[in-house]
């Protein structure tokens, strides 16, 4: 994953380099390199990957229950 990639998935599922870095609890400076002067590490896509469907799922979960509400 190029420095490029990572950030266009990252705002994909709407996070900055800070939350991500705070998400992953790994120091801000060491994230900001990545694809840089650091490789992305191979968790990352995966982890992002799994973070979009958990927020999917969150959306939904919220829905039900506005819905259950107005039964």
């Amino acid at each position: 994953m190029t420095h490029e990639n990572f950030k266009v998935k990252l705002a994909d599922v709407n996070l900055t380099l800070k939350e991500f870095s705070i998400l992953i609890d790994t120091p801000y400076s060491t994230v900001a390199k990545y694809g840089k002067s650091n490789p992305v590490p191979s968790f990352v896509k995966p982890f992002l990957e799994i973070y979009e469907q958990n927020k999917k799922l969150e959306n939904i979960k919220q829905e039900i229950k506005s819905l259950a509400k107005k039964l």
